[in-house]
């Protein structure tokens, strides 16, 4: 069984009821886990400290999500909410499972302590950056629903994996060409070619850090493979999220100021920290042979003609 609360918000507002509220949007992965999870037949609840009301208006707006819970839970419907266990021992109640045998996964502190209180196992995906030195009571903490993996917990593993790479409904960014850190050459002997993170907090804060993978095009030079890491780069810890892509050519010099635009159309890994330099490097290394491997395949291939990497419009 898994119970969680996965939805985000984003910025455009609508009202119901003289309460305003966001667009809201699933985070990264929900849809992926609840389809996967409701296909192979597993008990689904939904534990949530929001009044029932503002549960059904924002499931209503995800396709299939209330069909797939067998059980839908409220704050309101508790005498005490999260951190408390009640609501996991409700659900678990309602659905005549053990709670022992029940997987949570949260995203907030109150839920991890809720739900290991009730004798459950739980993932966290914390929803604050940086933070997961926080959430040492969970079992274990990943960094995106993208990055679970069921099987470790007794569910059937997702099979949608090709080849080391996940691939995503295609997304673009692009912009000119920025200075970075100026250590991708000089420290990893990796030349990125940065993009600047204005204009695009959204983007980032939907797309959870890691590697992802797709087509580069540049405006005066055409169109190459890229690997690109989003996030804050543990090893050098940095204070804002980048967006680092390694266009995989030889190139005769730099190209600062000029256009570059991003097909993305894959997911390799999760972020990571290293303990040494020599070990990131290598793992940069890998994730270009993954990506180079992927690209040449008809799954990742069509997107070389995308005609936003040649400058058209969205």
């Amino acid at each position: 069984m898994w119970i969680s609360d996965l939805l985000s918000s984003r910025s455009q507002k609508y009202n119901l009821g003289g309460i305003w509220f966001c667009n809201i949007k699933a985070l990264p992965g929900a849809n992926r886990l609840i389809k996967h999870l409701s296909g192979h037949n597993v008990p689904l609840a939904l534990a949530s400290n929001s009044p029932r009301a503002y549960i059904e208006s924002k499931i209503s707006y995800q396709q299939g999500w209330k069909e797939s819970f067998s059980v839908i839970i409220a704050g309101d419907e508790v005498r005490a909410g999260k951190p408390s266990p009640e609501i996991f021992l409700e659900a678990a109640k309602r659905l005549h499972i053990e709670p022992s045998s029940c997987l949570v996964i949260e995203d907030s502190l109150p839920g991890v302590t809720g739900g290991k209180a009730a004798g459950m196992e739980v993932v966290a995906v914390p929803s604050i950056p940086k933070q997961t030195h926080l959430y040492i009571a969970a079992d274990e903490v990943i960094s995106s629903l993208l990055d679970l993996q069921p099987e470790l917990w007794g569910l059937p593993p997702f099979d949608d994996w090709i080849d080391g790479t996940l691939p995503l409904e295609i997304w673009h960014i692009g912009g000119p060409v920025v200075k970075g850190f100026g250590r991708g050459s000089k420290v990893l002997g990796i030349p990125t070619a940065n993009l600047s993170t204005k204009g695009y907090s959204a983007l980032l804060s939907e797309h959870p850090s890691g590697v992802y993978f797709g087509w580069a095009g540049l405006s005066t030079r055409g169109v190459y493979k890229m690997v690109m890491n989003i996030g804050w780069n543990p090893y050098f810890n940095n204070t804002e999220k980048s967006i680092e892509p390694w266009l995989l050519h030889e190139f005769d010099g730099d190209f600062y100021g000029e256009e570059l635009r991003l097909v993305i159309v894959g997911y390799i890994r999760p972020e990571a920290n290293f303990t040494s330099l020599e070990s990131l490097i290598a793992k940069i290394h890998e994730d270009r042979r993954i990506a180079e491997r992927a690209l040449d395949t008809p799954l990742y291939l069509k997107y070389k003609d995308d005609p936003y990497l040649k400058g058209s419009s969205l």
